[in-house]
């Protein structure tokens, strides 16, 4: 009988154990990811500028020189400001992506031939650095002129809709090794402890066209951005 009731004294103080761990959260709100909900809304206004004053955007400048004129070209990238400094792998995001010319020079004009852009892992630990999260490619080739056409009052944006790591089944075996059981879901808390943030790398092919010889260049921008997480230290 006394063997009887330490076996249920160990059993109930696992129970207790076990129910007091519980999962891992972040901070997505039905609010902070959604324009509107469908529910006891009837309609929701929807305000590109109320909508763009939710990003935090960092802008760079690129130079070049195509047949001895100079180009310039904007690049911007916009994350979700409770996105800022405290970026997260294994939630659903956004990442706005833009390119606008800086200077429209006679004769020439611009298109966006193709977009590449992916997240990674940025740490120092081998089995964590450059796991990809998600990608985007994008080409416009088969279009009349080669791309989209951009000039210093229109440019292009892009979207992009970034997924949790745990849906990169490859991401997942690549950081649980190839051992592991295919249900071992990757925690923020693991690549908290293990990574600095996220690095955001894009890569722009550009076409330059020469109108009156019909002549086209062919131009890359890349930028490399970090995603860095709260109080990321050189770990």
């Amino acid at each position: 009988m006394k063997n009887k009731l330490t076996v249920l004294g160990v059993s109930v103080g696992l129970l207790f154990l076990l129910s007091g761990c519980g999962d891992e959260q972040n901070d997505t709100t039905m609010t902070n990811t959604t324009t509107g909900q469908i529910g006891n809304q009837t309609s929701v206004s929807i305000n590109s500028k109320a909508q763009q004053a939710n990003y935090k955007s960092l802008n760079a400048t690129h130079t070049m020189a195509i047949n001895g004129q100079t180009l310039k070209f904007k690049t911007s990238y916009g994350i979700e400001k409770r996105l800022t400094n405290n970026w997260y792998f294994t939630v659903p995001s956004t990442v706005e992506l833009g390119i606008t010319p800086l200077i429209n020079v006679k004769g020439l004009s611009y298109q966006v031939n193709a977009l590449y852009a992916d997240v990674s892992i940025l740490s120092k630990y081998t089995r964590y650095n450059g796991v990809r999260q998600d990608s985007l490619s994008t080409n416009y080739g088969q279009l009349k002129n080669g791309g989209i056409d951009v000039d210093v009052n229109h440019g292009y944006t892009m979207l992009f809709q970034v997924e949790g790591i745990n849906e990169n089944e490859t991401s997942v075996t690549v950081i649980n090794g190839y051992g592991s059981s295919d249900t071992e879901r990757v925690t923020e808390k693991d690549l908290r402890e293990n990574a600095y943030g996220g690095r955001l790398r894009v890569v722009w092919t550009l076409l330059v066209t020469d109108q009156k010889s019909g002549k086209q260049y062919s131009q890359t921008i890349q930028d490399s951005i970090g995603l860095p997480y709260k109080h990321s230290s050189n770990k």
